[in-house]
């Protein structure tokens, strides 16, 4: 197979491997081991070995053997020389001689070449660039699924380094991870690169790089107001801004003159001790964390709480409205919306409390377990058991028309969090339900009584329970006996099914009632003779 195509292939294979490093903060954890949680692919993708990341930085990339540079002669006659580093880390510059460019970066090696050739050329006609990058190997041992001598080049970062060592094996560290480098010893911090995006945290390598992955180094936990709130890595020497920091700093609403680490004491892990800071730069650098702290940021109390309540229906303007909670009345927060429009039904309008509505009324438990058994309840629970499954809970006692058409200033409501006013269109039409020729709605009449309607309606069916018919109110739902009363919109008048009768035991019952009749009879008659 082509070199470069299995390159490729293995690039690619480690990059999707590197799929279970767990770097990201997540939920938090009460396991003490590291997060299990895989960060996404966008999270963990790192260029192919040899892209670069936009325009080359002369000032960081560092030159070494295999480094080819090209050196521009300008004037009268033009001619660009390609030089190459040898493996001793110089350069040939014919008259100059050798030059040591290795260890430089590119900016500094620029500067050189044109100080030696100076005295040959006038600076201003040089030109220096890098047009092809060395490669080399480094090694990556510890935590990664495949540890060995990988190949790189000058703009490889330990990340990549570890994607191609096919990502860190489980228990490995994320934050703690160390770059030896002839002698010097430098950290790499892959959550801190990925939360931040610090490219510090995830620094280039060169040539004789030794990357080692530690174990997992222990756990810190950032609670609260701050941006990425969850489980880190615990890193030696890290400062309470620093890990902050990593967490996203502050938000808005923190509440930063009560910062609370919470710290365990190391002889026993029971046993903790409650430390209270002001949020301050120079107090948040200076305190170091430990193993196992938990930092708590809280939020400033009634951070932007505003109350609202919300209209919807019959008004010129409806939506989410802004109120000074329990000062705030209906009438004025309809005002607000614009008024009503012509084909606002009062009668028909309500508001409803959401913060009652979601609580839960003892009764109401009993009530659902009992549900399924109402042959045990007796005549007052039956009742209350009808009324609560037809009450619309959180429904406000309140007569719109009386304030909005009679203003009564007295009953006008007053507004809470979460309220909502509903005004439906008028519909100016009952329903006429149940045992008629043709249910259905019919057109409001004023000054008619409900026999009109059960007439609009068809009349009685023939099995209709005449004496039953009962008027629902559609404002509340209560059954009310029709004769007399006045029907508004959105009032149902339902017409029950006759029962059906027992003819046969009905006789059965007469026959044997007079039976015990004749008997009682004949035995007063009887005594009488005695």
């Amino acid at each position: 197979m082509d070199n470069g195509i299995f390159r490729s292939m293995k690039v690619l294979l480690s990059t999707l491997l590197l799929l279970s490093l767990a770097v990201g903060p997540g939920a938090v954890r009460a396991e003490e081991g590291p997060p299990s949680e895989v960060p996404s692919a966008g999270q963990v993708f790192q260029p192919a070995l040899g892209s670069l990341e936009g325009t080359l930085d002369p000032h960081l990339y560092t030159l070494g053997p295999g480094d080819v540079i090209q050196i521009g002669f300008w004037g009268d006659v033009n001619r660009q020389e390609p030089v190459t580093v040898n493996p001793s880390g110089e350069i040939l510059l014919p008259p100059v001689g050798p030059v040591e460019v290795a260890g430089k970066t590119l900016a500094e090696v620029r500067g050189l070449v044109k100080s030696v050739l100076s005295e040959y050329y006038r600076p201003d006609f040089l030109s220096v660039s890098l047009v092809s990058l060395r490669t080399f190997r480094v090694h990556v041992v510890g935590f990664v699924n495949s540890p060995g001598a990988i190949e790189v080049n000058g703009v490889t970062r330990v990340s990549q380094a570890i994607a191609l060592a096919a990502g860190i094996r489980a228990g490995g560290s994320t934050r703690n991870i160390v770059v030896r480098r002839h002698g010097e010893t430098l950290r790499a911090d892959l959550t801190g690169y990925l939360n931040i995006g610090d490219n510090t945290f995830n620094p280039f390598l060169r040539d004789g790089d030794a990357i080692y992955v530690p174990a997992w180094g222990g756990l810190l936990r950032v609670y609260g107001s701050v941006g990425m709130p969850g489980t880190y890595e615990f890193v030696e020497d890290e400062t309470l801004a620093g890990l902050l920091r990593l967490a996203g700093g502050f938000r808005p609403e923190a509440y930063r003159d009560r910062i609370e680490v919470e710290r365990f004491d190391p002889e026993d892990s029971e046993v903790s001790t409650s430390i209270l800071l002001r949020g301050e730069s120079a107090l948040l650098a200076g305190f170091e964390m430990k193993m196992g702290d938990r930092v708590f940021v809280r939020s400033i109390p009634g951070w932007q709480r505003s109350a609202s309540v919300e209209i919807v229906g019959e008004v010129k303007f409806p939506g989410v409205y802004v109120i000074d909670e329990g000062f705030e009345t209906l009438s004025g927060i309809i005002s607000k919306a614009g008024g009503l429009t012509r084909d606002a039904s009062l009668a028909e309008a309500r508001l409803t409390r959401t913060s009652y509505a979601r609580t839960r009324h003892p009764i109401e438990g009993e009530l659902s377990v009992l549900g399924d058994m109402q042959d045990s309840f007796d005549d007052r629970e039956k009742d209350l058991l009808k009324t609560m499954g037809r009450e619309s809970k959180g429904r406000v006692a309140v007569s719109f028309e009386e304030i909005l058409l009679g203003g009564d200033e007295a009953e006008d409501a007053l507004l809470y969090a979460g309220d909502v006013i509903e005004i439906p269109r008028a519909s100016n039409y009952i329903r006429v339900a149940g045992q008629v020729k043709n249910p259905g709605l019919v057109a409001i009449v004023g000054g008619r009584d409900y026999s009109y309607y059960v007439k609009a309606a068809g009349g009685y069916a023939p099995d209709a329970d005449r004496r039953s018919t009962t008027l629902i109110r559609g404002a509340s739902g209560v059954k009310v006996d029709p004769w007399g009363e006045e029907i508004s919109a959105g009032d149902v008048i339902w017409v029950p099914l006759r029962a059906e009768r027992d003819w046969w035991q009905i006789t059965k019952d007469v026959l044997s009632i007079g039976a015990q009749i004749a008997t009682i009879w004949l035995v007063i008659d009887s005594v009488s003779a005695d």
